[in-house]
Formats: C-alpha cells, structure tokens, sequence
C-alpha cells in the first residue's frame, strides 16, 4: 500500500480539473505529484536491512 499525502493547493488543484474535466492537466499532476510519491514509496520498501539499505544486490 502506498500513502500520499495531498497538501492544500493539491486538493484545491484536484477540484478545478474535476469542475474542468481537464483530462491533459489531470494526467500532470499524476505525474508531477503522484506517480514520483509512489516509486519514492516503491523504493525505500525494497531495500533490506541486510545490505545496509542500499538496494538489492543483484
């Protein structure tokens, strides 16, 4: 599961592309906000304890 903590001008952002429909600004934000959270989130999960959290080693 992944968290993503939206701020004040994040939600404020949401609903003027729900009351536009703004299908090209909604897929930016995606991108620029919640994709980027998402692998940071991917990420840090991944890596062991075992190997100093640097990652896997392979």
């Amino acid at each position: 599961m992944v968290t993503v903590t939206l701020s004040e001008q994040d939600i404020m952002r949401l609903e003027v592309i729900d009351m536009d429909r703004d299908e090209e600004d909604a897929l930016k934000f995606l991108r620029e906000r919640v994709l980027p959270e998402v692998k940071r989130q991917k990420d840090s999960k991944m890596r062991s304890h075992l190997d100093g959290g640097k990652g896997s080693a392979f």
